[in-house]
């Protein structure tokens, strides 16, 4: 049975992997411990050290963290200030070039942004590592009270500042834990140094470009590594080299460490299989083609290529295609028994053009060759909430039927106000109620707004409008922010909260059945009445790249609910 709450969080409103990987922006090489801050609020003086002070490359606006808390450890100080390049000169919050939070652990006691009021933060010495300024201007109180923050001062040690190298950041594999895509290139004999035809090739989701070192343990008698820069975020392909000896035969599983996340593969060692490949002419027949291909859209587990082979010899088998157009498909295993085996070989990689393509196998017995038509792509939106017209998502809750389905779809209507320019979604039920309803977005820089009618939600006596910032692209996991306070009257009686958002995980890869996200944002809303340290509702969002929203759920402490997207459209 189809609920009404399923359209009010499409609407948003409640706005409003067996391993996880984690990484942290925050480089070794340009943390410090060394500087202070502080400032006032016309009535008491705040102080502190800087604990941490790191830049965020990890979009094109980056995003400079200057981090300290007090003496005693109670509040923490997080300056932020957004550009493509940093300088000496003036940081507008008006200008989505500043923000300030000042809290006591989850509690906010002071915040400063763009939809307060102006706050402005002057650079005044930036190079040889250092950084210092002064900052001041409008701020609102853990209460909603407008407040006005003076004789702001901080200064940090910057690793980084001038030049020098930095440690690249992001995660390998699936949310299983598996290097996904791998290809295992040569053989591997027992009692056969490796040589330049053993190699790995995988992927990693890059958050931060930078250097990188990608290694192995040596697992029987041969490792991998590979290291150089990555210049770009998203997904990277990377080629490791393998060193050592095989000392025995079998299936072996290789451990891949980078940063703070890993994956694994398996080897193939000795005891190989004789087969011969496909049918007549040398097509690999019979033949089942899997999933649809599309350029710049990267495979997922239903991407794959069914081929016969007859098996002369039991034993292993690795099975692989040459990369064409940026895709590979590959398979491994052991054929049990001589005779005839059916063999699904797994698609890997992004495909660089559209057209028809060919593919050959090649084995010591041997080639056979396919050919696969990919469909011609769609240009990136090259963010985390895609509003190009006509894109379109279907959501189905998780353990529900079919009927519980709602779809988001992006119309030609682009409405102004109060000076900004809008982006229009509409929200139906499945199948189309013929009524649906409609929310607006906007997305200036690395913030994404949504404006919406609060009265349309809570049962206030008057209209209350307005936006909030729902995701944030430019900063690093661990960041909160928190919306403007709603305030209104229910039955004359006055009534303010808030919504707080924290980014919990940033470009992490998420696995939503078919679908391989690589690049995917997670975001936590908190709602709370102003005053109140009592959460009254937490909900999730995710976010994927060039996708937009992929998963929401929310919990209440009387219902519910997670739903997920099942098929999706960007043009």
């Amino acid at each position: 049975m189809k609920t009404c709450r399923i359209v009010l969080y499409a609407l948003v409103f409640f706005v409003a992997f067996s391993c996880q990987k984690e990484y942290s922006v925050e480089d070794p090489k340009s943390a410090s411990s060394k500087g202070s801050w502080e400032f006032t609020d016309a009535q008491k003086l705040y102080f502190g050290n800087m604990d941490t002070a790191y830049i965020d490359s990890s979009n094109t606006t980056k995003q400079l963290h200057l981090i300290g808390r007090t003496s005693d450890g109670s509040q923490t100080f997080h300056l932020q200030l957004y550009a493509s390049s940093f300088s000496v000169g003036e940081y507008k919050a008006s200008l989505f070039q500043s923000s300030l939070d000042y809290a006591s652990g989850p509690s906010t006691i002071y915040n400063a942004n763009q939809l307060i009021g102006e706050f402005i933060v002057n650079v005044t010495t930036y190079g040889n590592n250092t950084i210092s300024g002064t900052f001041s201007g409008a701020a609102v109180d853990s209460a909603g009270n407008n407040v006005t923050l003076t004789l702001g001062k901080f200064t940090a040690a910057l690793k980084g500042v001038g030049g020098g190298s930095t440690l690249s950041s992001g995660v390998l594999g699936d949310s299983s834990g598996t290097c996904k895509p791998v290809v295992v290139n040569g053989t591997y004999t027992p009692g056969t140094p490796l040589d330049g035809t053993n190699t790995i090739e995988l992927q990693v989701t890059v958050a931060t470009p930078g250097t990188y070192t990608i290694s192995s343990p040596t697992v029987n008698g041969i490792s991998f590594s590979g290291t150089g820069t990555f210049s770009n975020t998203g997904p990277q392909t990377v080629t490791l080299n393998g060193g050592g000896t095989p000392s025995s035969q079998g299936t072996q599983n290789f451990t891949v460490n980078y940063g703070n996340s890993q994956c694994s593969f398996s080897i193939i060692f000795g005891n190989s299989a004789v087969y011969t490949l496909g049918g007549s002419g040398g097509d690999c027949a019979p033949l089942s083609i899997g999933g649809v291909y599309q350029q710049g859209i990267i495979l997922s587990t239903s991407n794959t290529v069914q081929i016969g082979v007859t098996a002369t010899v039991p034993g292993d088998y690795l099975i692989k295609t040459d990369t064409v157009n940026g895709v590979s498909f590959s398979a491994s295993g052991t054929f049990a028994s001589a005779g005839f085996q059916s063999v699904v070989l797994a698609g890997s990689g992004i495909p660089v053009n559209e057209g028809v393509q060919n593919f050959i196998i090649t084995t010591a017995t041997g080639t056979c060759n396919f050919s696969i038509t990919f469909l011609p792509g769609v240009a990136p939106s090259g963010d985390y909430f895609p509003t190009t017209i006509g894109s379109n998502w279907t959501f189905s809750l998780i353990g529900g039927t079919t009927a519980d389905s709602v779809q988001n779809l992006v119309i030609n209507y682009s409405p102004t106000i109060s000076g900004n320019s809008y982006s229009t979604i509409t929200t139906d039920l499945v199948p189309p109620s013929g009524i649906p309803d409609s929310s607006y977005y906007r997305k200036p820089g690395g913030d994404y707004y949504q404006y919406i009618n609060y009265s349309y939600f809570i049962p206030f006596d008057q209209t209350v409008v307005g936006e909030f910032v729902f995701l944030k692209d430019n900063v690093a996991a661990g960041t909160t922010w928190q919306s403007p306070n709603i305030s209104g009257t229910v039955a004359g009686v006055p009534l303010s909260g808030y919504i707080k958002m924290t980014l919990v995980e940033k470009a992490v890869p998420v696995t939503i059945g078919t679908f391989n996200f690589p690049d995917v944002i997670k975001v936590k809303y908190e709602f709370f009445i102003a005053g109140s340290p009592t959460v009254l509702e937490t909900d999730t969002r995710w976010f994927a790249r060039n996708v937009g929203e992929i998963h929401f759920d929310y919990n209440d402490g009387f219902n519910s609910g997670s739903f997920e997207v099942g098929r999706y459209q960007i043009f």
